[in-house]
């Protein structure tokens, strides 16, 4: 295992922790998953979305692609990410929600100021046996840096590089990178209807 995925690993398990002291007064819902194969789950790479391949989804209008910002509605109504929708990771457990949340048509993405919140809200999720959901590394922050404030690369870096570059240019464009983050111009798309996924039994404990 290479330290990026050491560190992975190491993350979500705070994640679990911060997650277990959030769902104190709901335990029940979250017994779907045992810890031990919540250990499996964790071991599955892929839980992070980079900031490139998020801008690529909304600029192509991506028709399977659900946002949640996990922020408070303050914070997402100063500024949120094209489409997004807010859920505050204190409400996320709530059954209005599920339907958003538990469902196969879609690819969920969960974003905050960092990957913090993120990673809570995967955790819980996977414990709801919920698929699809991913973590935007590095949250607004990084979304900041690469997508609305690109630096350009040194002379001497590689093509694909400057490549890189290139599309991070037309996304800032695109996103009114030229603005503060505040005065940002939300693009909104109408989310498509929602197939309810189909529940299976829950399985049993470790062995």
């Amino acid at each position: 295992m290479n330290k990026s995925s050491i560190l992975l690993v190491v993350l979500l398990v705070i994640g679990a922790f911060g997650t277990f002291i959030i769902d104190t007064t709901q335990r029940e819902p979250f017994d779907k998953v045992q810890p031990c194969d919540l250990i499996d789950i964790i071991a599955q790479t892929n839980k992070f979305v980079t900031t490139d391949e998020l801008a690529r989804k909304i600029m192509s209008d991506d028709p399977t692609l659900t946002i949640i910002d996990l922020r408070s509605k303050t914070e997402y109504d100063k500024y949120s990410l094209s489409g997004a929708i807010n859920i505050p990771l204190e409400n996320l457990s709530e059954e209005k929600y599920e339907d958003v949340l538990n469902q196969d048509v879609r690819t969920v993405i969960f974003y905050s100021n960092s990957s913090d919140l993120a990673v809570k809200a995967w955790m819980l999720t996977s414990r709801l046996t919920y698929k699809n959901i991913f973590i935007l590394q590095g949250g607004l922050n990084r979304w900041v840096e690469t997508i609305l404030k690109p630096k350009p690369p040194k002379e001497t870096a590689l093509r694909t590089e400057f490549e890189m570059y290139s599309f991070r240019r037309a996304a800032s464009s695109y996103f009114g990178g030229g603005s503060t983050v505040g005065e940002t111009t939300i693009k909104k798309k109408v989310a498509l209807p929602i197939k309810r996924k189909k529940k299976s039994a829950a399985g049993g404990g470790c062995d």
